[in-house]
């Protein structure tokens, strides 16, 4: 939601990136390159976010057709703050590269969902109020060694143990300090808490089936287009930034419970137990 908010979504990600890296063989890595390996992204065909589609020059939209863009949007900040729970689709390109990910979140930190970064697979996020369960596969782990320049003996003997596998950890872990924003809803919703007065009203389109009106405003990096539900509820349904950087964000399911129990017969390594120790270091 808003520019501001892509670059939360951005931020949760590199905090996530910076967690798993804890794990690769000789510990972490720089800060900087934490920083630019969670700028690196996938631009996945699977999960793609939906364009706006059957555009209506007609503006009436019901109760927020003779409403400013300015009151429409402050109306929306204030829909979106209340929301407890929602299901959070995010494209982000920066610096020219992509990443994308699919949560559903709420408000007590609870979180479900994928996260791809270009060129390093997939990582699955279980997070509960006190505990972060993840799960990369090959591509991911092969990636994350890559960003360390870990010899291929031990990047293997790492791959074996820990692709497909969940890996859990207590928020009270060090190692999960930077995960404390990960999984903010609240982050993600809160908004800017005042409207642009210059916001202006655009189309009415469908996102998902649903009725939306498209509202612009100036924003630093060019322009942002927030489109708000028409019917019901004004909640923010989607919103984009174009111009110098680029991404999208799309929320949907407000109110539905946030799903944290692991599959049943998951394999999971408890990373507390493992003292100072990280897998892969003794081979």
């Amino acid at each position: 939601m808003r520019s501001r908010t892509i670059g939360v979504s951005v931020l949760a990600t590199t905090a996530l990136f910076g967690l798993t890296t804890a794990c690769l063989p000789g510990g972490g890595g720089k800060a900087a390159d934490v920083g630019r390996a969670a700028r690196a992204a996938e631009q996945a065909s699977n999960g793609a976010t939906p364009s706006p589609t059957a555009k209506n020059k007609d503006k009436s939209t019901g109760v927020l057709a003779d409403l400013s863009g300015a009151e429409i949007l402050s109306q929306s900040y204030e829909a979106m703050r209340k929301v407890e729970s929602a299901h959070v689709v995010a494209k982000v390109r920066e610096k020219g590269k992509p990443m994308e990910f699919e949560l559903s979140l709420d408000k007590k930190g609870s979180c479900n969902g994928v996260i791809r970064y270009e060129g390093m697979g997939r990582m699955n996020l279980v997070k509960s109020t006190d505990l972060i369960h993840f799960k990369g596969d090959e591509d991911y782990w092969r990636g994350a060694a890559a960003q360390e320049h870990t010899p291929k003996k031990q990047v293997d003997a790492m791959v074996a143990m820990l692709a497909d596998r969940w890996l859990k950890v207590p928020l009270s872990d060090p190692r999960a300090a930077s995960m404390a924003h990960v999984c903010d809803l609240g982050k993600l919703t809160g908004g800017s808490g005042r409207a642009n007065p210059l916001a202006r009203k655009g189309e009415t389109v469908t996102i998902d089936g649903n009725q939306a009106l498209a509202i612009t405003t100036a924003a630093k990096e060019g322009t942002e287009t927030d489109y708000i539900a028409t019917q019901g509820t004004p909640y923010m349904l989607k919103s984009t930034v174009s111009g110098d950087e680029t991404g999208e964000i799309l929320f949907s399911a407000f109110g539905t419970p946030v799903d944290t129990a692991l599959p049943d017969g998951a394999d999971v390594l408890d990373l507390s137990k493992l003292g100072g120790g990280v897998p892969g270091e003794s081979v």
